[in-house]
């Protein structure tokens, strides 16, 4: 399972602020360190790397993307795939 900490952010936002804390959970809840990528139509607009999503670049335009997230744990064989939207308001 992909979480994502806050989905929200301000379309006046600076490139790369952070959106959100993004943490890959195995089915007992055990976090991992993992690579990190989005889907290509969100990447005119966000980011991921590092364990956080975040803006690509400033004024993204108001309203809601949805955007698909790729984990690849480091450490351990797993790998998850999850769905969110991001308002930008």
């Amino acid at each position: 399972m992909i979480s994502l900490s806050k989905n929200t952010v301000s379309a006046t936002a600076a490139a790369n602020t952070i959106i959100g804390t993004l943490t890959l959970l195995d089915s007992t809840g055990t976090a991992y360190n993992a690579n990190w990528s989005l889907t290509p139509n969100a990447a005119n607009y966000f980011n991921a790397g590092g364990g956080v999503l975040q803006t690509l670049r400033a004024s993204i335009p108001a309203g809601f993307y949805a955007i698909k997230v790729r984990a690849n744990a480091t450490a351990v064989n797993l790998k998850q795939k999850a769905r969110f939207v991001i308002q930008v308001s």
